[in-house]
């Protein structure tokens, strides 16, 4: 018998805000003590209909032409999606949308779900349940779950008092989202599927609340810093754990489309290849530069070290020491003829805890990983500018490769 599949989307939530503050997801903390969890695990994009078209078409470049969201391409280079093959295959397939995230129509017209899917919105949260209890009854089936009512946008229609809120709606979006969850899951549950059922629970973005500037009031759809793309990624594949199995291999949201493919089909994921590097970035190639809003950014990890370039310049963190993105580390050096090097003036200024991180070790560790992260960054981002129908020069005219943003 197939396995059936639930894919459920975790609304702007970014791992930072996942772990910091245990008590809004008590159904996602009882599923993941279950699940595989990857621990580097990062979204290629920064907004929601971006990162669930590379997901469902397991690739970054099907709608790099588009220079909006409205924008709909004369020809695809992908020519299904993963929806499409298990349709074929003979699942029973949905993807239900709750509630409005404004850009649904755009999204139809686009066939982000696929050219024989489509997504289904649906106004009423009950209704929302409804639609996916009734499509399991047909078996084998493959569902995706978009309650978008995390987003910050659309939290406002939370009922507060039902989650014991009587003040901000940010705890009370990531609870109803949480509930949803809870209730997919007792549905399994009731109907004895939890065993012949692959669920993934993945994060679309983060949330950066203004840390790194107004953007116009936006808090994703923003430049792909760390806060941005490190996001959850569960996977429980029907065997029953005491506790959580960590993964440490390097994922990103276009990645899922062969995971999946491979546990419907009975095979581990284990042997599937750990790439190197993540990319992501927050516009198409094809759309244009927004300074105030959409600052056009692409950055790329390989879970330790991010590298981001845009309009502004490069900027460089240390995620694990700086999650949220705070410093840029190569405001401490200079960057001239592609050669780094220390900038002794700024750091002269700097003493006491600094001397004793700053040495010519830490120094050196860092030059390396700039002009690693810095080659495969314009390599990377060169690739989805082609896609785009662009050339090398739009993408320098655009992207300072040769100037620190401080």
């Amino acid at each position: 018998m197939k396995k059936n599949l639930l894919l459920v989307h975790l609304e702007s939530l970014n791992v930072l805000n996942y772990r910091m503050n245990p008590e809004l997801f008590p159904a996602l903390r009882e599923i993941e003590k279950q699940c595989m969890v990857f621990d580097h695990y990062y979204s290629t994009a920064t907004s929601t209909l971006m990162a669930i078209g590379d997901l469902l078409y397991g690739g970054m470049k099907i709608y790099e032409v588009c220079d909006s969201l409205d924008f709909i391409p004369k020809e695809y280079c992908y020519s299904s999606s993963l929806f499409d093959d298990l349709k074929e295959q003979g699942y029973h397939t949905g993807i239900y949308i709750y509630f409005d995230g404004a850009d649904h129509e755009s999204a139809e017209k686009r066939h982000l779900a696929g050219f024989h899917n489509r997504m289904e919105l649906i106004y009423e949260y009950s209704e929302y349940v409804n639609a996916f209890e009734q499509k399991m009854s047909g078996q084998p089936f493959a569902l995706m779950a978009c309650n978008y009512i995390s987003n910050l946008s659309l939290n406002s229609y939370v009922d507060i008092n039902s989650y014991g809120m009587d003040i901000d709606n940010w705890e009370a979006g990531y609870r109803c989202m949480d509930k949803c969850c809870e209730d997919l899951l007792r549905l399994l549950r009731e109907k004895s599927l939890m065993d012949d059922t692959i669920i993934v629970l993945y994060g679309d973005h983060g949330d950066d609340y203004w840390g790194h500037g107004a953007h116009n009031g936006l808090t994703h759809a923003i430049e792909p810093n760390n806060l941005l793309i490190h996001t959850p990624l569960m996977i429980w594949d029907g065997i029953y754990r005491t506790e959580a199995e960590h993964d440490q291999r390097l994922i990103q949201t276009s990645d899922l489309r062969e995971m999946i493919t491979a546990l419907l089909c009975g095979k581990s994921i284990e042997n599937l290849p750990n790439r190197n590097y993540v990319i992501s970035r927050n516009e198409y190639a094809a759309q244009p530069i927004r300074a105030e809003s959409f600052n056009k950014a692409y950055s790329v990890t390989e879970g330790q070290y991010l590298l981001m370039v845009s309009g502004k310049g490069l900027e460089m963190y240390n995620t694990k020491m700086d999650p949220a993105c705070q410093n840029n580390l190569l405001r401490f050096f200079v960057y001239e003829n592609s050669i780094l090097k220390s900038n002794e003036k700024n750091t002269e200024t700097y003493r006491h805890h600094f001397w004793a991180f700053w040495n010519s070790r830490e120094q050196r560790i860092l030059r390396q990983k700039f002009y690693e992260l810095r080659g495969v960054l314009y390599d990377k981002t060169l690739e989805l500018y082609v896609a785009g129908g662009r050339i090398e020069k739009d993408m320098l005219d655009e992207m300072k490769f040769e100037k620190i943003a401080y």
